[in-house]
């Protein structure tokens, strides 16, 4: 199973956005999107991570979860382990569009296996 990192804000830093402009409401926001995709998809409990200090490189062991409107400025918008997620899903904690486009990557890795 890869490691499946959200990034909704950046705390570090020359390129810092933010979902509210609250760090504390970003983090929980961010950790209610987590916790729900991990149910959603039946994962571990550690298998989707929020990262707050994304330095804007891609790891390609790692899916990235990434806020449409971060992801517009990172330049990462063509790369496969990339999915974008509205910011209005992040600050919601609506899942169901990004489970529909994770769902065959997850089910390509196990089949690697």
């Amino acid at each position: 199973m890869p490691e499946i990192k959200v990034i909704g804000d950046i705390l570090s830093g020359k390129f810092q956005p933010t979902l509210t402009g609250n760090a504390v409401v970003d983090a929980a926001l961010i950790d209610r999107f987590c916790q729900s995709l991990i149910t959603a998809l039946a994962l571990t409990p550690h298998a989707v991570q929020a990262e707050h200090h994304w330095n804007l490189q891609v790891d390609p062991a790692t899916i990235y979860i990434i806020d449409d409107h971060i992801l517009k400025t990172s330049g990462h918008h063509r790369v496969a382990n990339v999915i974008p997620v509205s910011h209005s899903d992040l600050l919601h904690g609506q899942v169901d569009v990004t489970k529909r486009k994770l769902a065959p990557i997850l089910a390509a890795q196990s089949s690697l296996k």
